[in-house]
């Protein structure tokens, strides 16, 4: 955990909240979309962590459904996989934070008619006729990029919440190196600073300790740590069960394989039934984060 870095933060945040009305809601299920920066966000469990401690009576639940290589135009994936609709209702999403133009901006600014076109269509889905909420996370870290500006403007028409992180931390607070880990996403530092301008953006609340530690506060230290280590081993379980490396055989076009059924009686398929075996294991692991946070608060 780059709590160092994370200290940078906690004076201007805890300086930074007011009356604004919040916008997470007790019991908020809250979606990640995107491409590979949002699918390592949730590896890292930086933003679930400061909002879980920043709002541990919330008991907020995190699902990713980001994917690596997402885009505005294409989201590929199995037969018969389910679709947007589908998979938000089934995990109960009330909150969709998202983020996608990253590689879309290198196709250049003549595409970005094409771009947002394509996004808002996307964010129709996502709403669902205002069924949920909505974030937008800007693409990158170029706070002169068209495509921001693009996607800022047509959210402001749209009342959907537009958030970019990068504004300030970019010449302030990534001092010890490089923002990005392969020249296009973001490294791990970079992670920690957006998930704390992220949860000052969107709900504006005090970071209660969370990374200021002072000398001989190192079992706060040791707490936040497990409590994230707790976040990234519960949505480790949740890609498992989300992201079934044979799906084919789960729901695709191998479901009547024998090695698809039980070996015992081939009527019945064990897969199904087996991958639902997660579900007690996720919210055993929420009950423990739940659990950890009350206790830090």
């Amino acid at each position: 955990m780059r709590l160092p870095l994370l200290c940078l933060f906690v004076a201007f945040l805890l300086g930074s909240a007011h009356a604004a009305e919040p916008f997470f809601k007790k019991n908020d299920v809250i979606a990640l979309v995107g491409g590979e920066d949002m699918v390592v966000a949730s590896e890292y469990g930086y933003l679930e962590l400061l909002l879980t401690r920043a709002l541990p009576d919330y008991h907020l639940r995190f699902r990713s459904l980001a994917w690596e290589g997402d885009t505005v135009y294409e989201q590929r994936r199995d037969l018969n996989f389910p679709t947007w609709e589908e998979q938000l209702d089934k995990i109960g999403a009330t909150v969709v934070i998202c983020q996608f133009g990253q590689m879309e901006s290198l196709d250049g600014k003549e595409k970005l008619p094409e771009f947002i076109a394509a996004y808002e269509k996307l964010l129709e889905r996502l709403r669902n006729g205002g069924k949920r909420r909505v974030v937008i996370v800007s693409p990158n870290c170029d706070a002169k990029s068209p495509y921001g500006a693009a996607i800022e403007q047509f959210t402001n028409a749209q009342s959907i919440l537009f958030v970019m992180p990068y504004r300030s931390f970019v010449e302030s607070y990534i001092i010890d190196g490089p923002m990005m880990r392969d020249g296009i996403h973001l490294n791990e530092d970079a992670h920690s600073a957006v998930a704390y301008e992220l949860v000052r953006a969107i709900q504006r609340v005090k970071v209660l300790n969370a990374g200021s530690y002072k000398a001989g506060e190192e079992d706060k230290m040791a707490a936040d740590n497990r409590l994230r280590q707790l976040i990234v081993a519960k949505n480790k379980l949740w890609f498992d069960y989300w992201r079934v490396q044979n799906w084919a055989f789960l729901a695709g076009d191998r479901t009547n394989q024998p090695s698809s059924r039980d070996w015992r009686d081939p009527s019945k398929r064990w897969f199904p039934a087996e991958r639902e075996e997660f579900l007690p294991l996720i919210e055993a692991k929420e009950k423990e984060i739940d659990a950890l946070a009350a206790k830090l608060k």
